[in-house]
């Protein structure tokens, strides 16, 4: 049986951001919102070669995920500063160990059973345990409007679980 069972644990370091500060959905993606602004300013965000350098979560009570705050970060080079982002803020995203899965942003079944197998592989590890930012876990999309994407007919979203080492 695969350890990982078709999930993959990464190591994300420490990073200089631009965030977008807690926003509904429709601030983040709505008509000039924060990833209009994004787009506009692309000269200042961390070039990838093919993983995203931007992360969105939720804030708030579980029930809330979706509807309420959301923070999205996006890593930016080292020589930008505050006044290149203004309106918005830098922020150090403190990095940490996630579990990753990937599932059919367009299909909630789908997404909850890539969840629901993430959280029973971190509750039957003898090694791990839910860890604690940020709290609701994370997302991106690897590739937005893709080719891949688009010839499957889904919209990949990573699915970031944050870990911790289990207490003894």
């Amino acid at each position: 049986m695969s350890k990982l069972q078709n999930m993959r644990g990464v190591e994300i370091k420490k990073f200089r951001a631009v965030s977008s500060g807690l926003k509904t959905f429709d601030e983040l993606f709505g008509k000039d919102g924060f990833s209009e602004w994004l787009e506009a300013h692309r000269h200042l965000v961390q070039e990838h070669i093919y993983e995203p350098t931007d992360f969105l979560w939720h804030e708030g009570a579980k029930e809330t995920w979706g509807c309420g705050q959301n923070i999205f970060i996006s890593a930016i080079k080292d020589d930008v500063t505050e006044a290149n982002v203004a309106p918005y803020e830098i922020i150090e995203f403190p990095g940490g160990m996630f579990l990753v899965a990937t599932g059919d942003e367009n299909n909630n079944d789908d997404l909850n059973e890539t969840v629901n197998c993430m959280m029973a592989w971190i509750k039957n590890s003898n090694i791990f345990e839910y860890g604690d930012f940020p709290k609701s876990g994370m997302c991106n999309m690897p590739n937005p409007g893709g080719a891949f994407d688009k010839a499957l007919g889904i919209a990949q979203q990573q699915i970031y679980l944050p870990l911790k080492f289990r207490s003894k």
